[in-house]
């Protein structure tokens, strides 16, 4: 019987408080509990939680990462919640009500891994912190701050040699649904994500790291995106705008759905600003539109782009 092993054998290990003794059956009981994860009701879960957080401060490599990995997935586990329109509907063991009280503590003990330099940078832990985001959505308000600038600092550190492709995936994920999760509640927000990462954002695509770029303009692009009405585009953001129609920025295959996202969030939010500012700015637009739509694989692109320029361009810009 699992849960009768879990409670004689499993239990008691995971209570033990000193990190430093038998590591290696700390990390057996931890991955024991995730994966017989469905097996265990939420009551369970719960009561597992603070078990697991305490163990992300493990000095010992296997036990914390174990640790995280099994946060990461109870955090997706599902139970049914009955059936609507005849399709059985499910609901998530621990949600947002549940995370919220050990929020701080989960995010204290996963940052502890990633400001550690001595450590390789753990694609497990960085998940778990995307996943944890996700779910806790609107709770991230409370704790924005702190997130945002641990997130800064580890982009900052793996820009100067990505070398884990993972692991600098989930960490440009778990940014996208911070800015999603606090800029939907107030889209005021955007002025600090804008300060704090744009300069890391800058370094990027002035060293041209191009595993990177990608990932950069799509998070410019969301962030421009909810940029409230009335405020224009700022200074950084105007600034950055003229090399954004370099042909050269096109010639990457990577690049081009990112960029189409963040000319037509450009187009929204500023179009009018764009042309009295930079007025030969609509040919290099339509320049860009000519490259995509010679491309059968970019056409939707490049109808995307055009749909954007109708839409937001005023109609005298296209007078003689």
């Amino acid at each position: 019987n699992v849960m009768e092993f879990f409670s004689s054998h499993v239990l008691t290990e995971l209570q033990e408080p000193n990190m430093t003794v038998r590591p290696m059956v700390k990390a057996t009981s931890i991955k024991f509990v995730s994966i017989f994860r469905n097996q265990f009701t939420k009551q369970h879960l719960e009561a597992l939680l603070p078990l697991l957080i305490a163990h992300l401060g493990s000095p010992d490599v296997v036990v914390h990462t174990y640790a995280a990995a099994a946060m990461e997935k109870i955090l997706t586990c599902k139970v049914d919640s009955g059936t609507q329109g005849g399709t059985i509907s499910k609901v998530p063991k621990i949600g947002r009500a549940e995370l919220n009280p050990v929020l701080n503590q989960l995010f204290t003990g996963l940052f502890s891994i990633v400001d550690n330099v001595d450590l390789d940078e753990n694609e497990y832990v960085m998940k778990c912190i995307m996943r944890a985001s996700n779910v806790a959505r609107d709770d991230l308000l409370q704790v924005v701050q702190v997130v945002l600038e641990k997130l800064t600092a580890a982009l900052a550190r793996v820009a100067k040699n990505p070398k884990n492709p993972q692991y600098n995936h989930y960490l440009f994920e778990s940014i996208a649904v911070l800015i999603r999760s606090v800029c939907t509640i107030d889209a005021a927000h955007t002025t600090a994500f804008e300060n704090f990462l744009f300069p890391p954002f800058q370094d990027v695509l002035q060293k041209e790291v191009a595993e990177f770029t990608p990932y950069v303009f799509q998070l410019l692009a969301q962030i421009l995106e909810f940029r409230p009405e009335g405020t224009g585009l700022g200074a950084a953001y105007t600034a950055l705008f003229p090399p954004l129609l370099s042909p050269t920025l096109w010639e990457c295959k990577g690049n081009i759905p990112a960029l189409t996202r963040l000319l037509i969030a450009y187009l929204s939010k500023g179009a009018s600003e764009i042309l009295v500012q930079q007025p030969n700015s609509l040919l290099g637009i339509l320049g860009v539109f000519q490259k995509l739509i010679s491309s059968q694989a970019n056409e939707q692109y490049a109808f995307d782009l055009l749909r954007a320029i109708v839409m937001y361009v005023p109609q005298e810009a296209f007078m003689p």
